[in-house]
């Protein structure tokens, strides 16, 4: 019986068939390759460019990425730059590149060429609305001319198309609120209810810019029926105490808080609520080794908790004052403080323009007079400006020292 040779499935294969085999594997192997090193390069590109245009010199986008970053490291108006020179190749590559007209629009702008820059950013923005210097460039353009609607308009559509916007033009669009007839074209964009609305006013109220211009947008932004929620106006008083203009800051306050009053404190029984609270209402201190609250009741009131670990002291609650010179009573009650004379807290109304103390009240223990404390200050002519604040005393006790005050007014002596 004879045994049947297997045959090999390559032995009837002619050198034709092997050639075009070979040229197959060739092809496959050269264009995974290709692909491999595209993809790679397009995850490069976003940290290392020159790296990225080695593995992946033909693709005009990374070209353009490329030039970009060799001419943000060095602007230049010389035609034969690299970043130019690559700018011009990206081009070449693929026509829609944003970023190589960037940077050819820049390069023109350094060579004081306007014809030319206005034409490639015109191009730039009408391939791409995402694209930020094209808009910053029509800005710049509207405003050289005087056109504050269009310039207005190019704000407008940057801040709606580029993710990289506000933090660029928010500050330049908050300074020029000082501008009548830009705080008035603002009003009518805002009008529309363009995304970026909420994030520029939350913005303007608490840069410390322009707060005074910011001041004015705001009212007439009200009888526009723009909406500037209460918490942007209490950074917006801040902003404007900081600056200087307090007797605005104080106008400002009383139009937030209709029953304050300037000749006394505020929020007697700590009951506002509010996540941002103006100089003028109480305020928490900031010392984060001391823990000090206000906090709110079942009653609709509320009070301030705090507690101090042993050998601990600072301020607990502070609330600015605009008092007239004259005599003052402190009255209030507090619960749970139990320490020595010499650890109990004490109430101190401080001049703020000198940091000269006006007087001393101490809080005694609150199993005395049911918690009930009082004293008086004495506002001289040159302080216009006070703080009034609870500050605990460092204690030796090994729990420290801890309580809450239910109630805290200062008014005028009848």
């Amino acid at each position: 019986m004879s045994r049947r040779r297997r045959q090999s499935p390559f032995a009837k294969r002619t050198p034709v068939d092997w050639g075009g085999r070979i040229v197959l594997a060739l092809g496959l192997v050269v264009g995974g390759y290709l692909g491999l090193t595209a993809s790679a390069a397009n995850v490069v590109v976003k940290v290392d460019p020159a790296r990225a245009h080695l593995l992946a010199p033909g693709n005009g986008v990374i070209t353009a990425d490329y030039a970009q970053t060799l001419f943000t490291q060095n602007p230049t108006a010389d035609d034969d730059a690299p970043s130019v020179r690559l700018a011009r190749k990206a081009l070449r590559q693929d026509p829609t590149t944003v970023e190589a007209l960037t940077v050819l629009g820049l390069h023109a702008q350094l060579q004081n060429d306007a014809a030319r820059t206005g034409r490639i950013f015109t191009y730039s923005n009408l391939l791409s609305r995402r694209e930020l210097r094209p808009k910053i460039w029509a800005i710049e353009d509207a405003v050289t001319r005087g056109d504050i609607a269009e310039a207005l308009r190019q704000y407008d559509l940057a801040l709606r198309t580029s993710p990289d916007a506000q933090s660029l033009l928010f500050p330049t669009l908050t300074a020029a609120l000082v501008e009548p007839q830009i705080r008035a074209r603002l009003l009518r964009i805002l009008a529309t209810r363009p995304i970026w609305e909420e994030s520029f006013i939350r913005y303007a109220a608490s840069s410390r810019i322009n707060p005074e211009g910011v001041l004015k947008f705001f009212a007439e932004g009200r009888q526009a029926g723009v909406v500037v929620p209460s918490d942007q106006r209490a950074a917006l008083i801040n902003a404007l105490f900081a600056a200087g203009k307090t007797d605005l800051a104080w106008k400002a306050y009383a139009r937030l808080r209709p029953n304050a009053r300037r000749d006394r404190s505020r929020d007697p029984n700590f009951a506002l609520a509010a996540d941002v609270r103006t100089i003028f209402d109480w305020q928490a201190g900031y010392d984060p080794s001391m823990s000090a609250a206000i906090l709110k009741t079942g009653d609709g009131k509320g009070l301030l908790d705090f507690a101090v670990p042993p050998s601990t002291g600072g301020v607990l609650v502070h609330q600015t004052e605009l008092l007239a010179p004259g005599a003052y009573r402190l009255t209030g009650q507090s619960v749970g403080i139990d320490q020595p004379e010499q650890s109990q807290p004490y109430w101190v109304l401080t001049c703020q323009m000198n940091g000269r103390e006006l007087g001393r009240i101490r809080v005694s223990n609150s199993a005395l007079n049911n918690g009930r404390f009082a004293g008086h200050f004495s506002v001289p002519e040159n302080c216009t400006v006070q703080t009034l604040s609870l500050v605990a005393v460092p204690s030796d006790d090994i729990s420290g020292v801890s309580g809450q005050i239910v109630r805290a007014e200062l008014v005028p002596t009848e």
